[in-house]
């Protein structure tokens, strides 16, 4: 009971600078200002009633699952409007459910595996209920299938991105292998997170070598990091309302494959370019000493 006690007083002014997997430098907007605000407002309850992380991912998905009824009647904007407010919904509880976590020292392979599957889900349960409304169903159900893997790609990316990030901002220079407690599925994100961005690199090694660098990477690195956040789900659920209401859910989809795409790459390829010409810098002045 202590500990426990503990945990509400520290979490009774809960605040996003005060939890390191949320750095004010990289964090998206609207996470930032209203997301983050709702769900650290629900953490206190949250502990009070001893409500569990999982349970928190879960609540998450109804709110998905409700979502993709309201987007079933998607040409109706007050139904769009509904399925927008009701993925909110989803949107506090997955980030309720991860400072529920932490707060709480209940944190577990288990529970990122389920919050991960969770919002996949999500996705799944508003999409193809567009795609089963739509004229040339089997054309469009293998579009939104194959924009999901898109997403599924994209989605690594930014999150090994960010993971890279917060570690090197912590002083950790060395990528640190995910749990595969969950199996196949987690086993096959997590190798393509490694590839994708979550590995260490050579900005890691010379990092490591001059530590007193490492604010001069953060700042160089960090709007590059934090304009990633279109590839976030926050930006994916703004797009699916954008695309109904303007009468067109297929672009959605397009958006994915093809927009998301090209700025993944571009994002990825200026984060390279920048993090190798701090090493190319540092090795000069390093060899000028």
């Amino acid at each position: 009971m202590p500990s426990i006690t503990l945990v509400i007083v520290n979490a009774a002014a809960p605040s996003l600078s005060s939890d390191p997997a949320r750095p004010l430098a990289i964090e998206d907007p609207t996470n930032r200002w209203l997301v983050h605000r709702l769900s650290d407002a629900l953490l206190v309850p949250a502990i009070r009633v001893n409500l569990h992380p999982n349970t928190v991912s879960l609540m998450g998905l109804v709110f998905g699952a409700a979502a993709g009824w309201a987007y079933a009647d998607w040409r109706n904007p007050r139904f769009a409007t509904l399925g927008l407010m009701l993925m909110l919904g989803w949107h506090v509880c997955d980030g309720l459910d991860g400072r529920l976590a932490r707060a709480t020292g209940r944190a577990s392979p288990l529970g990122r595996l389920l919050d991960g599957l969770c919002d996949y889900a999500v996705f799944f349960c508003v999409l193809l209920p567009i795609a089963f409304s739509l004229p040339d169903r089997p054309l469009m159900v293998a579009l939104c299938v194959s924009a999901g893997a898109a997403h599924a790609l994209q989605s690594a990316y930014f999150e090994g991105e960010r993971t890279s990030w917060i570690r090197r901002s912590r002083g950790e220079m060395t990528a640190q292998d995910r749990s595969t407690a969950g199996g196949v599925f987690e086993t096959f994100y997590n190798a393509s997170e490694r590839l994708l961005a979550n590995r260490t690199r050579p900005i890691d090694l010379e990092l490591r070598k001059r530590p007193q660098a490492l604010p001069l990477y953060l700042k160089s690195t960090a709007p590059l990091v934090r304009r990633l956040a279109v590839l976030s789900a926050n930006s994916r659920t703004i797009a699916i309302w954008l695309a109904c209401m303007a009468g067109h859910p297929a672009w959605f989809w397009w958006w994915e494959l093809f927009g998301l795409t090209v700025i993944a790459l571009a994002l990825a390829r200026a984060l390279r370019r920048t993090e190798a010409q701090l090493v190319t810098t540092l090795s000069r002045t390093d060899g000028g000493c």
